[in-house]
């Protein structure tokens, strides 16, 4: 969700219902902290309660050391990433690449917790491949080391975003672990939610992209009825104006696409993306917005759910 879960983002998902919101992955290393990227990833959401704030990084002291930082800033939760399955993380021994050292991961936990008074927590996938899945035991030592819970994705790092994520993994490692656990991966429906609860015991679930485009899934899941047509433009307009105050116009214009691509993906609006994408304007967004929101009312479009 790097790139993605930005205040902007998270601002509407604690609006539509999340209980907890995590920043992007911010990079550890201290030559990173002064730069624009750094200072917007680890940018808090106004009013959002308890502030966490993903760590990612190969390197005990020097994470260590960034979350003194980061609580000194105001982060009152510190998550630290060994689950990211990008390689230009990966490639620095970072994120995911971390399982296939369990040593380091401890090594990393327990320095981490020992910097710092807030909770840790470990966001994790189920192993290196299908054939070397080893959550359990990383979620044995993570937990051993301090951390105070976890979440895990149910693919390994070698599936990235591919195929369908397993729970059979988190299963077992809720079974084993006293911390509470948090699972993750294709929660795209109400239905899937309760489903993945039951089957595996967790405590919570954490939805990630599944909640692009349709970030009232959350309040869904949590019991409310799926908003109408009209609350759901409501939202996209809101997201939109989130966007454009926080970047800027220019910036905002940019990072806007892929959230409205998501948006009129959803809505059954596919076919007006790339149009949409073209608009070089804040203004001239917007107001493309209001024109496919009234076509939209006055079409026979179906509209795609996320309530089945």
């Amino acid at each position: 969700m790097s790139g993605l879960s930005d205040v902007p983002f998270r601002t509407i998902a604690w609006s539509q219902g999340a209980g907890y919101v995590v920043s992007e992955m911010v990079s550890s290393k201290p030559e990173l902290w002064h730069t624009e990227k750094s200072a917007r990833r680890r940018e808090s959401v106004p009013g959002v309660r308890p502030v966490a704030i993903q760590l990612a990084g190969s390197d005990p002291a020097q994470l260590a050391d960034s979350a003194q930082k980061h609580v000194e800033e105001g982060a009152q939760v510190i998550d630290l990433n060994f689950g990211c399955p990008a390689k230009k993380v990966c490639n620095k021994a970072a994120g995911s690449a971390l399982l296939s050292n369990e040593p380091l991961v401890y090594d990393i936990v327990s320095a981490v917790v020992r910097a710092v008074s807030v909770p840790v927590t470990v966001k994790t996938r189920t192993g290196l491949s299908m054939q070397h899945r080893n959550a359990t035991r990383i979620a044995q030592l993570a937990e051993a080391a301090g951390a105070r819970a976890l979440f895990l994705h149910g693919r390994t790092r070698a599936c990235r975003f591919t195929g369908e994520a397993e729970y059979a993994t988190a299963r077992s490692v809720k079974a084993v672990l006293g911390i509470p656990v948090f699972v993750n991966g294709d929660i795209t429906s109400v239905h899937k939610a309760r489903e993945v609860m039951r089957f595996t015991g967790a405590d919570g679930l954490m939805v990630g992209r599944g909640a692009l485009g349709a970030p009232w899934l959350l309040s869904m899941i949590n019991g409310a009825a799926e908003p109408g047509l009209a609350e759901k433009w409501s939202i996209i307009r809101h997201h939109l104006k989130l966007m454009h105050a926080f970047y800027g116009d220019f910036k905002g214009v940019r990072i806007a696409r892929k959230h409205v691509g998501a948006y009129l993906t959803r809505l059954g609006l596919a076919g007006h993306v790339k149009a949409f994408n073209q608009i070089d304007d804040a203004y001239a967004q917007l107001a493309r917005l209001e024109v496919l929101e009234a076509g939209h009312a006055d079409s026979d479009c179906t509209e795609v759910t996320t309530a089945a």
